[in-house]
């Protein structure tokens, strides 16, 4: 392995020859590593903008993915660079999501079936609460299309002007619209690091306030999808969400878990 390039929660990347990198995965997600194999693997067959697949290697017992190395840059790196383009990558980012809903994937686990999953591990809400967030879930349409489910800014690399999706862990196959709710809650729910300053909190929020309100709006535009489709996924979304164990983020989503749970 050559220079480290990108590091994450769960997994490291890493320059691995000409033209290619490495994703290792941590020790403790190791098993992440088969997962997300079997999901590229198809991924890469039905014409979706991302990095092509090449192999699995497990060296004296880490395992990782060689995929090809994407030149460019992360459109949150863009627009933080450049923040008068903010609708401008909101509408490409909104086109993008819906180009890739129109794409199928019979060999992916659905989407209902893995937040059904997060939902009986969170700790944080009671059993009949959860039993009641599964009850209305199972309410919900199913679908077919490709949901990338943890589509945002910085999983979306970009070349002269052309996009390249990365990150595809959680890809699952469901309504297109769980998968904007989904964008819509890390969207609105991500939190500063510690010790930014009052002016930098302003700025950020406002600065995703109008990102978010641009991108939905062009994808509702798009395709036609009305924004109740798109809410009435939000009690199960927030609540799969918590399972993710990011503390900072547990009282936004804990909100929406009580408002949603007190409209019932």
């Amino acid at each position: 392995m050559e220079d480290l390039i990108g590091q994450g929660r769960t997994a490291d990347v890493f320059r691995y020859g000409e033209g290619k990198v490495i994703k290792v995965f941590h020790d403790e997600f190791a098993w992440l590593a088969y997962e997300e194999y079997a999901k590229v693997i198809s991924i890469d067959t039905i014409g979706v903008p991302a990095p092509q697949v090449y192999d699995f290697v497990d060296n004296d017992g880490k395992k990782g993915i060689v995929y090809e190395y994407v030149k460019g840059v992360s459109m949150l790196n863009l627009m933080q660079k450049s923040p008068y383009k903010i609708v401008r990558y909101a509408k490409l980012f909104a086109d993008l999501h819906a180009t890739i809903h129109k794409k199928t994937l019979a060999s992916l686990p659905g989407v209902k079936e893995s937040l059904s999953a997060m939902i009986l591990n969170v700790q944080s809400i009671t059993q009949p609460e959860k039993d009641a967030i599964i009850s209305y879930l199972n309410t919900l349409p199913d679908g077919n299309s490709l949901c990338h489910y943890d589509f945002h800014p910085d999983n979306v690399l970009l070349h002269n002007g052309s996009p390249k999706v990365i990150d595809w862990m959680a890809a699952g196959a469901g309504d297109p619209c769980v998968d904007v709710c989904r964008t819509g809650v890390i969207l609105r729910s991500s939190t500063l690091p510690p010790g930014a300053s009052a002016n930098k909190a302003i700025m950020t929020n406002t600065f995703r306030k109008i990102f978010y309100r641009s991108y939905i709006r062009q994808y509702l535009k798009t395709t036609g999808a009305p924004m109740q489709n798109v809410d009435k996924w939000l009690l199960p979304v927030a609540a799969a969400r918590l399972a993710e164990g990011i503390e900072s983020e547990a009282p936004y989503l804990h909100g929406i878990i009580s408002k949603q749970m007190a409209e019932f």
